[in-house]
């Protein structure tokens, strides 16, 4: 860390901001304090949105995530981060990164219990990592794919074991096994998949070789630390003793399952069946304080889960799957407005339910019910299709002389700093571009991907989080004064745009970045 603080020192000094990121990501890699990994994540997040660079920033909130994911637990904030890292991924030509991405959002689907949503994420990615295992590819680059590979089989045998299709996952265990040839470069990808032997062996009533599988598993993920994997092992090897007839032996990985969850606050439904077998024990015992103990641990965990799949199901359906529908819906509609066949079939197709209402009015009490389901369905189309036409018509008259000009006039915006007036409505920054508030908006969602408000949100929340980074006299402000200095009236807004967009309060943050400039 002595060393890397020197180099990101010296790339500050040089305003070398690509140097910059590889030191706040080689930061984030060596600090083993996890609130540190988070300043430097945001500090990466920093210097990222100064690059302009659209996959630069999605990296930078990917890297976030997995720190929320992988260290912290919560994965609420995770998925806010890949969604972010979605974002602005869209359009990207870094096959590498949107693969990444994908693969992560297939983690919290696998986590939600959405196994067949995630198997296709896993298949995805399996398919692109393995398309680029070569070996004359850059060794770094070479071993970055084939960890993805692996990871992306074992993660989609975990898929196949949960929704029963055991021949696919035994397969793809198989696979991973075989095609580990160097088991050094991936021992921990190595370690999964001898769980995953392990859970098979069990499955099929072969204790005694899933014990030795399960064991060596247990001991790479203890030496790589990988605690949520390492605690579902604890528990097959718990269950492993029950059915052995072990109960002393089963107890104490049984125990240590528990002791895990209170450590990383981690469960699945999966690990949480642990308190199943100790309620039964403590019962048979008669230990009235242990059954009551694990009672509580079981209904908590239960009620973690319950809070957490709700809210992170909600949350990536609405934002992630609903915005993919939309992208594709969008390519629908497009082709409709292309699509001359059709448009001379609709005036056909009016016709034919014109003659169907006559013919349904004489025998309405028996076929009103369906008719009225056909008539809504095809409004629903008639009325998608006019809209769109009428969207497209209004596109058509948006010239490529007007788009250059409004991001001509954005790029000066943002120079300038306009973006700091408070009250800034649409219409008002399109009246100073001298354009209309539709022109200015049909730039901003269809070339920038974003809307006026979250336009503006981000470039405010980017310039203010720059000064506490740079500049320590703004750790020293309020709030309150930090919302002013950036164009917002208010505190609270300003908290939760704050939020939004680095996944951590101002409050927060500048803790953080004070007991940072006080260790350095």
């Amino acid at each position: 860390m002595i060393f890397v603080n020197k180099y990101i020192e010296k790339a500050k000094k040089e305003n070398n901001w690509k140097k910059q990121i590889i030191g706040y990501e080689d930061a984030i890699y060596y600090t083993e304090d996890i609130n540190r990994k988070l300043s430097y994540a945001d500090s990466a997040i920093v210097v990222a949105f100064k690059s302009g660079d659209r996959d630069i920033i999605s990296r930078a909130y990917l890297g976030k995530g997995i720190i929320y994911y992988y260290n912290k637990r919560q994965y609420k904030y995770a998925l806010e981060q890949y969604l972010k890292a979605y974002q602005f991924s869209r359009n990207s030509s870094n096959d590498y990164l949107i693969n990444k991405i994908d693969y992560h959002l297939g983690m919290v689907k696998s986590y939600l219990g959405y196994y067949e949503e995630a198997a296709v994420h896993f298949r995805n990615t399996t398919n692109y990592f393995e398309e680029h295992m070569k070996d004359n590819l850059h060794p770094n680059i070479r071993l970055n794919n084939e960890s993805g590979y692996f990871n992306s089989i074992y993660r989609l045998s975990n898929c196949y074991e949960n929704l029963r299709l055991y021949n696919k996952e035994d397969s793809l265990i198989s696979i991973g096994l075989k095609k580990l040839k160097n088991i050094n470069e991936h021992l921990l990808e190595y370690g999964y998949f001898q769980k995953g032997k392990g859970v098979q062996l069990l499955r099929k009533g072969n204790t005694d070789e899933a014990l030795k599988h399960l064991k060596l598993s247990r001991d790479i993920l203890v030496n790589n630390q990988d605690y949520n994997s390492l605690t579902a092992v604890y528990f097959y090897l718990g269950k492993l003793y029950w059915l052995k007839g072990n109960r002393v032996e089963s107890l104490v990985y049984l125990n240590k399952v528990d002791s895990m969850i209170n450590k990383v606050q981690f469960t699945t439904p999966e690990i949480r069946s642990s308190y199943k077998y100790l309620i039964t024990d403590a019962t048979e015992n008669g230990s009235l304080g242990k059954r009551l103990y694990y009672s509580d641990q079981f209904l908590l965990t239960n009620s973690t889960l319950n809070v957490d799949f709700a809210m992170l199901s909600s949350k990536i359906h609405e934002e992630y799957d609903t915005e993919r529908l939309l992208e594709e819906k969008q390519l629908w509609e497009n082709k409709l407005h292309n699509d001359f066949y059709f448009l001379i079939a609709t005036p056909v197709v009016i016709f034919l339910l014109f003659f169907l209402v006559i013919r349904l009015r004489n025998r309405e009490n028996k076929f009103s019910g369906k008719f009225i389901k056909i008539w809504k369905k095809f409004r629903k189309y008639y009325s998608l299709l006019i809209a769109n036409r009428k969207t497209f018509e209004k596109k058509k008259t948006h010239s490529p002389e007007i788009i250059e000009d409004i991001k001509e006039k954005l790029k000066k915006f943002e120079e300038d700093k306009r973006f700091l007036d408070k009250n800034l409505t649409l219409p008002m920054v399109a009246k100073m571009f001298g354009r209309t508030h539709s022109q200015l908006s049909y730039v901003l969602n269809e070339h920038l991907n974003v809307s006026f408000t979250q336009y503006l949100k981000i470039l405010r929340i980017g310039y203010i989080t720059n000064l506490l980074v740079e500049n320590k006299m703004y750790l020293q402000y309020k709030v309150e004064n930090l919302a002013h200095e950036c164009g917002m009236s208010s505190r609270q807004l300003f908290s939760t745009h704050f939020f939004e967009i680095n996944g951590i309060r101002p409050i927060e943050f500048i803790k953080n970045r004070m007991k940072e400039i006080a260790e350095n």
